[in-house]
């Protein structure tokens, strides 16, 4: 059997899920197409993905689908198209084949499937995109084209068109009747197939269907296909192209010995803790068994031999992710689910390792996600709760690291951080359903900073004390701006070690609470002279804190100002709701780009403004524009993306 993994990408609302219900539905898997309006998709089974109409959680099928040029079992992976839930996406570049890139008709190409386009593109995963949605907007797909093309950097290949009837035909089913410039372009990305057609004046061999093969995993061709996920129109071609191209060759560079790629982890009442899991290589039940020993004997310190008969008996325990039958042997590019274990390491994105590799178990030190500058503080109504709580976080993380929590254990409080303000609240939801304990939750908190003014300022520090009789000698340094957001130390004099660490630990506590009670980034404390005074050091050492301290802290009021995270809003509503929601904005203190007419009476625009003024947008959107007004989100905060706040 031929195994090929593909991925299903987009923005969110362009189709995606739709899409996926009807490839299920052509394969046979369902007896009838679901919906996302009537909540009853096989892809959305989480109560927050049916009462919001939008994925949140990646899932997996497994279909049978027979070609005129072999038969394959397809491992669709439908993605969440929301940026909240982007590391969902990345981590499954590694271990993807194929993609199909979901398109909407009517619009350019958006935003998050513009991201996607870009990290498929890195990871040289093989594309076809499929423009969607061509029941409602007919031929009105040229802007998309031209879009893409932008994107791209050059033009993409379009293999559908009207037969003289009115009806969609493909390439791929009927190559004859597309125009001899369609087949030019399937062979120009490389030279030696158009040499070998123009050698063959017969034309009895097909060399724009060998570029097409060929072609998207080469990375210099790019096709597109158009239909419609909801009436079927194209779906079963866009599959046949898809199992035509080449897949991507996952190879098995896994550092850690074990041939195996974390896809995703999950939870479930059957078999607990569990990750999909990509194999890399045919692994027989033999090396399975030698995997495990040689696994306990990296495990035990006191082993001498290769695989010790003391050491306890240790199997990876791999299931059948349809029938649940556990697996004595694995084959390459079919997903198996693993059963978790305390000393595996199962991290989405990353080769299965060994605990051991990275401190037993703890997954921190290779946790590639910059903190979060969304969180939420969480109070248990009794005390005794709070390990209930810390348990329920804790299986949140499990299945998506996206999430951290951190424990305060001097006020028993905890703190869950997210990825955005939809990411927490279905964070929080999914924590406290089904449970009549009750937790105390706090509005979304967003971090913020004080960023130096540009500035370079010289100071003398000195402070007196026992009524003048002691000094911390004198100090004189200059305080100025940094390029970013980081802050620094520079000693242009030789000092003693324990004065240089006095003044650094000084000046750091300085800058932990500003004028505005946030950390004071952006700062360089460049001492240039120090005049140590004859006397006890420790006393010395006490009093030259103070000065620092207080000398430091003087100059924050009139020379910091506070900075936080910047939010990115793409909308698209009906005209008719246009100018309330401008108003709304403009009443966040948003700053708006750009605004256009689409298609079908809608509007769409894009704005800027500090996350804190856009926490509840989403909300009141659905309110303005009767539940049909779509946002999409993208906040970071970096030295190059943030926004200035009202002081």
């Amino acid at each position: 059997m031929k195994y090929r993994t593909v991925g299903i990408f987009a923005h969110i609302d362009s189709g995606k899920t739709t899409l996926t219900e009807r490839i299920l539905f052509e394969a046979g898997k369902i007896s009838a197409v679901g919906s996302i309006e009537d909540g009853n998709t096989e892809s959305d089974s989480l109560q927050e993905e049916i009462e919001r109409g939008i994925s949140i959680r990646t899932t997996f099928h497994s279909l049978p689908w027979k070609t005129t040029f072999g038969e394959f079992r397809i491992q669709l992976v439908d993605t969440p198209g929301h940026i909240d839930f982007r590391n969902q996406v990345t981590d499954l570049l590694p271990a993807m084949e194929s993609a199909i890139v979901v398109l909407e008709a009517g619009t350019v190409v958006q935003s998050q499937a513009r991201l996607v386009i870009e990290e498929l593109r890195k990871a040289n995963v093989p594309m076809v995109f499929f423009i969607n949605k061509l029941d409602r907007f007919d031929e009105d797909y040229l802007d998309t084209l031209v879009s893409l093309e932008e994107i791209l950097d050059e033009a993409p290949v379009t293999l559908f068109q009207k037969d003289p009837e009115g009806k969609l035909e493909y390439y791929l089913r009927a190559p004859g009747n597309f125009p001899k410039t369609v087949k030019e372009e399937l062979m120009a990305w490389n030279d030696e197939l158009l040499l070998s057609s123009w050698n063959d004046p017969s034309g009895q061999t097909d060399y724009s269907l060998m570029g097409l093969q060929s072609g998207p995993s080469s990375g210099k061709l790019h096709l597109v296909y158009g239909g419609s996920a909801k009436t079927g129109v194209g779906v079963r071609e866009l599959l046949d192209l898809v199992l035509w191209t080449e897949p991507k060759k996952i190879e098995n560079q896994t550092p850690s010995g074990f041939p195996f790629l974390v896809l995703s982890r999950r939870t479930s009442p059957e078999f607990g803790r569990y990750a999909v899991i990509y194999p890399t290589k045919e692994v027989r039940s033999e090396e399975l068994d030698q995997m495990a020993k040689t696994f306990l004997s990296q495990k035990s310190p006191v082993s001498t031999s290769p695989y010790p008969e003391s050491l306890p008996d240790f199997h990876f325990s791999f299931l059948d992710p349809e029938t649940e039958e556990k697996l004595i042997s694995l084959e390459k590019g079919k997903l198996v689910i693993l059963k978790n274990h305390p000393d595996l390491l199962l991290l989405p994105g990353h080769p299965v390792a060994l605990g051991s590799s990275f401190g037993l178990g703890d997954e921190t030190p290779i946790l590639d996600l910059a903190p979060s500058p969304f969180s939420v503080l969480l109070e248990p109504e009794e005390t005794a709760d709070k390990e209930f709580w810390l348990c329920r976080l804790e299986e949140l993380v499990w299945e998506d690291p996206g999430y951290q929590v951190q424990n305060k254990e001097d006020t028993g409080q905890l703190v869950l951080l997210g990825r955005g303000e939809l990411h927490l609240e279905i964070g929080i939801r999914r924590v406290t359903e089904r449970t009549e304990k009750k937790l105390s939750i706090s509005s979304i908190n967003i971090a913020k900073l004080e960023h130096l003014k540009k500035m370079s300022h010289k100071v003398a520090l000195e402070h007196r004390a026992f009524e003048d009789q002691k000094s911390s000698g004198a100090l004189i340094a200059v305080l100025e701006d940094t390029a970013d957001f980081s802050k620094h130390i520079a000693f242009e004099v030789s000092l003693p070690e324990e004065v240089k660490n006095s003044i650094e630990t000084s000046f750091l506590e300085a800058c932990l609470h500003g004028f505005y009670g946030e950390e004071v980034v952006g700062l360089k404390f460049r001492v240039l002279s120090y005049e140590m005074p004859e006397g006890d050091l420790q006393i010395t050492l006490t009093l030259l804190k103070v000065a620092i301290l207080a000398g430091v802290k003087e100059l924050f009021p009139s020379n910091t100002y506070l900075v936080g995270p910047l939010t990115e809003v793409e909308v698209m509503v009906d005209a008719d709701h246009l100018g309330v929601v401008l108003s709304d904005l403009s009443r966040r203190n948003a700053k708006v780009v750009s605004t256009w007419e689409a298609v079908a009476g809608k509007s769409h625009l894009k704005a800027n403004a500090p996350a804190q003024n856009l926490l509840g947008f989403s909300g009141a959107l659905r309110n303005m524009t009767k539940g049909i007004g779509i946002s999409w989100e993208r906040t970071a905060f970096t030295y190059e993306f943030h926004a200035v706040l009202k002081e």
